[in-house]
């Protein structure tokens, strides 16, 4: 199983073929753009912004940012 956390052009690249960009995050978890993009590059590690990209892509939120053991 391949446990590789998908980096931040990758997810806006899959945000992109779902047609939404960044912003389009923003706006639906309330928070500002630049959240948006700290959290797609790997910081906030519990918020919940990563589950409004997870469902906006069609990926589990783990398949994104696995686990670290």
């Amino acid at each position: 199983m391949n446990e590789k956390t998908m980096t931040k052009d990758e997810i806006k690249l899959a945000l992109i073929a779902k047609g939404l960009r960044p912003v389009d995050i923003a706006r639906v978890a309330g928070v500002s753009r630049s959240m948006v993009s700290h959290v797609m590059a790997g910081r906030y590690p519990n918020s919940p912004v990563r589950d409004v990209i997870a469902i906006a892509i069609r990926k589990s939120t783990p398949e994104i940012w696995p686990p670290k053991c």
